[in-house]
């Protein structure tokens, strides 16, 4: 291939930001709007229906009865600190296998029912040992409350979690990762009431960041909790699409969470107990006050009005220091806030704590050798696929396929059609030539599936023995080994970018948002191709079309348009195959740079090799391994 060929597929197709702008216009209608019902009677009903419906959600997969468990504790000493107030280190078991370390901020003189406070943790590395949440769980304490700092996973002691996209490892499994983090923090809620002291009446969570969307989540399910204040931890993700800032971590955008209720509805479930929404006017990390005013506070501020307790709910903007914080300003909107709704009288202001801060060695509270990660749960639950292979009862290709498109969230216009007689596309493929070079070069704007794909033609010199369609992770500028190949073999070399490759790539929190909002990236890049598949027999007149695809999320996404449809296909060549999606598990792969891989329940249903045996007919060569076995 000479240097015209190679510099056109370096060549830019596509105007900056166009497939983020569309991919967002993709997602739009899937992510609705929180709607104030007409009357409280019908918001109670919806409110309790959400419940329900996301609690079903988050536990699919999971044993049953987990929620209605009791968690074990160990207590694991004390520090007495002289100062009003001890710390009593302890573990409990959040989730079977996995215990976590946490700190009881306990008042040295106790009579009677006191308050409680549930303080979980944000994105920072020294967990339960910040200097903030220890001077708020120390201030807590001295004001006569009992204070429970609990670790997230990934911070602190439980930093072998530190990698956050690890829920993904669960997810294509068919476990809800999204369970694991929401039974921790419930079960820190039961340590918490369980203490003889605790008034079930005067119950609060709070937390900064990730902690304030363990607040938010769990507030919302758990209406033990009666006084709600989130710092900085939350918005809707239709507000999100538009800022990779607030996307956050796979665990605040688990597949599927909008196709039953967005944070927004979320935050109108807090109603009505009382409510603090607390963000930071600059905040460098995420959620500015500038945008979740009108995304969160003023839907969820309708729902409380239509319940006749719209005082009920606060909004605090922080502009000292301003920045994504849980300091000395905000703490004190914390203490007014459970004066108020608690019955309390206390200073207003931070008591001293500065000169009691303890090390994260001090405070360090130790976890059994063995405890369980996001990794080895698992690869627990792999062990038992694999076991289930071997006893799977054999479907028909046709029942296999009609499966495959449900786990892909395939649109109903995808499904297959004759193999002979006219192609009607499944999603409509427009297409304009950009521009043409020597060489036989031409350079393409489709329209498929709602995006836009760049595409680079090269025409082989001498006769045309077939079309051929060249996909890469690296896109089009890394394929140009590839179209040599295609142009040896007189073969017409369609170059093209789908979604998340080359010039069409974004972000792998987008592919989070889409996934949450119920759509598939491995199933939108699929119906990409299909579509393109179809386009190509139908503008060049041919029957089968050649796939020549390298990486790691290509060769699966063409052997999944030959399992759906190996009628169109003449042969597929792969480079960087995986043989089996069991290496997700087993490596593990980043979530980060194969995001699309990690379809929610795929490995559960359907691995690459069951691909090649419903790819009938279809020759498949491997690079490295040559022709692929069925």
């Amino acid at each position: 291939m000479d240097r015209h060929c190679q510099q056109a597929l370096q060549r830019k197709v596509l105007r900056k930001g166009t497939t983020l702008r569309e991919l967002s216009a993709l997602l739009e209608p899937h992510l609705p709007h929180l709607t104030t019902p007409s009357t409280a009677t019908a918001w109670q009903k919806r409110a309790t229906q959400t419940r329900q419906r996301l609690l079903e959600h988050f536990f699919v997969g999971h044993p049953s009865g987990l929620l209605q468990e009791q968690p074990r504790v160990q207590w694991r000493g004390t520090i007495e600190t002289g100062e009003g107030y001890r710390i009593r280190k302890l573990r409990y078991e959040g989730y079977p296998g996995m215990w976590v370390p946490a700190l009881l901020y306990e008042p040295t003189v106790l009579k009677g029912k006191v308050p409680v406070v549930l303080n979980p943790n944000g994105h920072h590395a020294g967990g339960k040992a910040m200097d903030y949440k220890q001077a708020r769980c120390i201030n807590l304490a001295k004001r006569g409350m009992l204070a429970l700092n609990t670790e997230f996973i990934g911070m602190g002691e439980l930093r072998a979690d530190a990698e956050h996209l690890r829920i993904s490892l669960l997810d294509v499994l068919g476990v809800a990762g999204i369970g694991v983090f929401y039974l921790l923090m419930k079960r820190g809620l039961d340590v918490l009431l369980a203490h003889r002291h605790a008034d079930p009446e005067r119950v609060a969570m709070t937390g900064l960041s990730g902690g304030g969307w363990q607040t938010a989540l769990l507030s919302a399910l758990d209406e033990r909790i009666t006084a709600i204040v989130p710092v900085a931890g939350h918005s809707p993700l239709w507000q999100r699409r538009s800022c990779v800032a607030d996307i956050g971590d796979l665990e605040q955008c688990p597949s599927d969470l909008c196709t039953i209720a967005d944070y927004d509805t979320l935050t109108g479930m807090f109603a009505p107990r009382p409510s603090l929404l607390i963000y930071n006017h600059e905040d460098d990390c995420c959620f500015q006050t500038r945008r979740t005013r009108g995304s969160i506070y003023r839907p969820a501020r309708a729902i409380y009005e239509l319940l006749g307790v719209g005082d009920r709910i606060g909004l605090h903007d922080n502009t000292d220091p301003g920045t994504h914080n849980y300091e000395r300003d905000n703490r004190r909107q914390l203490y007014r806030f459970l004066d108020e709704h608690f019955g309390l009288t206390t200073v207003d202001d931070d008591l001293p704590y500065e000169q009691e801060l303890q090390t994260e060695a001090e405070l360090d509270v130790g976890l059994p050798a063995d405890n369980a990660t996001m990794h080895s749960l698992a690869m627990g639950h792999l062990q038992e696929i694999r076991r289930k292979r071997n006893r799977r009862s054999s479907a028909t290709p046709a029942a296999r396929r009609a499966r495959l498109r449900r786990l892909l969230n395939l649109s109903a216009s995808t499904k297959p059609r004759p193999k002979s007689g006219p192609t009607k596309s499944r999603s409509k493929v427009t297409a304009k030539v950009v521009s043409t070079h020597r060489a036989g070069v031409t350079q393409w704007r489709l329209s498929v599936a709602g995006l836009t794909v760049p595409m680079t033609q090269i025409q082989p010199q001498g006769r045309v023995a077939g079309i051929e369609i060249v996909l890469n992770d690296a896109g089009r500028a890394g394929s140009s080994l590839a179209a040599a190949g295609g142009l040896a073999r007189q073969h017409q070399v369609l170059v093209v970018d789908l979604l998340g490759t080359g010039e069409s790539h974004v972000s792998h929190q987008y592919h989070m948002v889409a996934a949450s909002a119920g759509l598939r990236p491995l199933g939108l890049q699929t119906e990409q191709l299909q579509a393109l598949i179809d386009w190509v027999r139908r503008r060049f007149r041919v029957d089968k079309v050649h796939l020549r695809a390298s990486g790691t999320v290509m060769p699966v996404v063409a052997l999944l348009a030959a399992a759906l449809e190996p009628g169109r296909i003449a042969d597929i060549e792969l480079g960087g195959y995986l043989g089996t999606l069991d290496r997700l598990i087993d490596l593990p792969l980043s979530y980060a740079a194969q995001a699309p891989l990690f379809c929610f329940g795929l490995l559960a249903e359907i691995d690459l090799p069951d691909l090649l045996r419903l790819a009938t007919g279809v020759p498949v060569h491997d690079l490295q391994r040559g022709p692929l076995k069925r």
